[in-house]
């Protein structure tokens, strides 16, 4: 997820796939945490369910800066 003009945004293919999801992942339910690559690739997921964790970047650069 990534925040444009200060609006959370979903973006991917992981997201977009599911109409539920995406719908699910702009509610309270979930947790956000700040984009942190690192971190995203030790979180586990449920495959059954929605994600319980979704990171959110500040916005592109920011998301390409932490990639980097």
């Amino acid at each position: 997820m990534c925040r444009q003009d200060g609006e959370l945004k979903a973006y991917g293919a992981g997201l977009l796939s599911s109409f539920g999801e995406l719908e699910y992942c702009l509610t309270d339910k979930p947790e956000l945490r700040p984009f942190e690559p690192a971190e995203t690739a030790l979180q586990k997921y449920p495959i059954t369910e929605y994600q319980p964790v979704y990171y959110v970047a500040e916005n592109f650069e920011d998301a390409k800066q932490k990639m980097m």
